[in-house]
Parts: structure tokens; sequence; C-alpha cells
């Protein structure tokens, strides 16, 4: 399909525009006159930009909210598009993936696994599940809410790949330990210390040496 020199109407300006269709990519536009509306995005109509050629390629967006994790999908872009070019175009087409995105989001905070094509880091469900209970009832675990590890006492910076955060707030310690009694944001809690109160000595074996 060439759709070169192909004209139409700008829907945010409703100005003449023009395709330029250059290097294979045709969702490049431009318009051919000056508007006073200082209109610097040429919009083509939907059906006109629906019409346009796709090609489907396979991206992992990594989210960083609350919690930050990675997905991948396949997702159709415009024939041309650089890989330079691949992530602000995806951006700009949040529209084909959000609600997708939220429904793995979702499933991810009930540890469930969608199939070979969704990722998520490690403890992804608990992270999320605290996300939630940060935002919506902090009061019920602010006890267990840190900046700093509980383990090793060092707050975690950007890059630390030994703890993994909620924010500022440590969500897994460096040894793995659930910092947030799991039971208080919905989670099964079997197994979890509570790190903020003293933990009693094993003094068996002692006595007498």
């Amino acid at each position: 399909m060439n759709i070169e020199n192909t004209e139409s109407t700008c829907t945010t300006c409703s100005g003449p525009i023009r395709n330029q269709a250059k290097d294979g990519r045709p969702d490049l536009w431009d318009h051919t006159t000056v508007t006073d509306r200082r209109c610097y995005m040429p919009i083509p109509p939907y059906e006109v930009e629906e019409a346009l050629p796709r090609e489907t390629r396979k991206v992992r967006i990594r989210v960083e909210e609350l919690v930050t994790y990675d997905w991948e999908t396949e997702f159709e872009v415009h024939v041309g598009v650089t890989p330079q070019e691949l992530s602000s175009y995806i951006a700009s087409h949040e529209d084909r993936w959000v609600d997708d995105l939220e429904n793995n989001f979702f499933s991810a905070c009930d540890r469930e696994v969608l199939d070979d094509q969704t990722f998520f880091v490690d403890d992804a469900g608990y992270l999320a599940n605290l996300a939630i209970g940060i935002e919506e009832c902090p009061t019920s675990i602010v006890t267990w809410l840190t900046i700093t590890c509980p383990v090793c006492g060092v707050q975690p910076a950007e890059d630390d790949t030994a703890h993994q955060n909620v924010g500022y707030i440590v969500g897994i310690a460096c040894n793995g330990m659930r910092v947030v009694n799991p039971d208080w944001i919905g989670m099964d809690g079997t197994g979890w210390t509570d790190w903020t109160q003293d933990q009693p000595t094993d003094a068996s074996g002692k006595a007498g040496k």
C-alpha cells in the first residue's frame, strides 16, 4: 500500500495534511499550511490511521510504578518504525496495551502466571499486594514499613539487586525475607517472622560450657 503524498485533514486543527512516507514509514504526516492554532503534531483521521500497513513485533514493556516488573507481549507497529523509535512509539499508543497491562498486574496480585509470555520479577504478587496495602490501608501495616533493610541495615539504592522495593519501602530483604506480614496484606503469612520483635535466644547446649 503506497500512500506517499496522500492528503487528508488533521483531526486536531482541521488543517490539510500530507503523508510523507519517509524510509518506508507511512505514518509520517506534515501540515501543508501554517496554522494559528499551533498544532505541532498532525493526526490523521481514525480511518486513515487504521488503514496504514503494520507489522507485529514482540516487545517487553518495563513498568516502573509502585512495583517494577517486566511484561512481554506482541504489539503492532507501523512499518518502518526503527528500534530507537520503538519506546516512544509504544508510549504514544498506550491505548492499545494499557488495559491488558492492568489485567496482567492484577493477576500478579493473585500470584497467577498467565502464560509463557508473561514475565514478572520474583515475588511480584507479594510486592503488588504490598503496594495496594500501602495505598489503601497504610495504618495497618505501618509497623513493618521501613526504608532500610532490617537484615543488613542498608538503604537500597536504585541499582540494588539484593533487595526488592515498593517505592522507597523495602518489601523483600536481602535474605529473601518478606518485610511486612503477608497476612496483613491478604496473603498467606505462614512462616513469617516479625523482625521488629526481639527473637528468643536458643540457649540449649550452652549450659555448663
